[in-house]
């Protein structure tokens, strides 16, 4: 066990920014969907 007992808070906070943070950095690809062509009303 760690001495530090401010270690776990500093942890939780580091995790809370990056999950909070823009993510510009890395672009997530988004998977196209497929596209349907779009329906006539009236068949």
């Amino acid at each position: 066990m760690t001495n530090d007992p401010y270690a776990v808070l500093r942890a939780l906070l580091r995790a809370e920014a990056a999950r909070n943070a823009p993510k510009e950095q890395v672009p997530q690809v988004k998977e196209p969907k497929p596209q349907r062509p779009p329906e006539e009303p009236g068949r």
